[in-house]
């Protein structure tokens, strides 16, 4: 038998910086951001994510989506602050949401 607690799952929604320079700084970090997101991913941290567009016409990114997994909600926040976007000034602000799969 599995004594090990199952990780809380939550959705976070990210609202990016709206100034000149945030598709700049997106692009400088991206690299960066993509490696870090997929380390999160083969540790079972992040479920799935992507960008958040204005609409799909024009797809101005205006943020981002992910599912995740952590033991508690401040885990989540503390891996979210070293991410490159939230350091590289991407990233304004976030909504953490509990959640749950249908399939988990």
């Amino acid at each position: 038998m599995n004594s090990k607690v199952p990780r809380k799952q939550f959705i976070v929604l990210i609202d990016d910086y709206k100034d000149e320079q945030a598709l700049e700084r997106r692009l400088a970090v991206r690299d960066k951001h993509l490696v870090s997101a997929t380390l999160e991913h083969e540790q079972g941290n992040l479920l799935c994510g992507g960008a958040l567009f204005d609409s799909h016409e024009s797809r101005k990114m205006i943020g981002s989506m992910m599912i995740c997994q952590a033991e508690s909600q401040a885990e989540l926040e503390e891996r979210l602050a070293k991410d490159p976007y939230v350091l590289g000034k991407v990233w304004e602000k976030w909504t953490i949401l509990p959640y749950r799969n249908v399939s988990a």
